[in-house]
């Protein structure tokens, strides 16, 4: 796994943000769900509810209620301010069992986040006295 500094993860994660708008912007809509994506999985908030908006809508990706809910959710818990309204509305398109599983789809990624920022020099103490 790939240890970076916070800020060498900040960086990369604005790098495919900017890079994500100007697609967007310019209805290049699968490369922008791709740099959002890898902006996401670095962290990136507002990378994560655009990405979970295209989901939702079905815009440069397939339109999947289920995937808009993992990262609107993972948007939400990284603090945008957007993303429960979002969220809610891909709740209603959802069935009980499948907002769970998009739940747990969301916890497995925020495990995958969680990692990246812990780095391979990660080691936890408790367990070690």
């Amino acid at each position: 796994m790939k240890s970076w500094s916070t800020a060498q993860r900040e960086r990369l994660a604005n790098a495919h943000f900017v890079q994500a708008s100007r697609d967007a912007k310019a209805a290049n809509l699968l490369s922008a769900a791709r740099h959002f994506r890898r902006a996401a999985l670095l962290g990136h908030a507002r990378s994560m509810y655009y990405l979970g908006v295209q989901f939702l809508q079905g815009k440069g990706v397939p339109k999947s209620a289920y995937h808009a809910f993992c990262w609107l959710t993972l948007a939400q818990i990284f603090g945008d301010q957007q993303a429960a309204t979002a969220l809610q509305r891909a709740s209603q398109a959802l069935t009980s069992r499948e907002e769970l599983l998009a739940s747990r789809l969301a916890a497995d990624r925020f495990e995958q986040i969680c990692d990246l920022e812990l780095g391979d020099a990660f080691q936890d103490q408790s367990f070690t006295r």
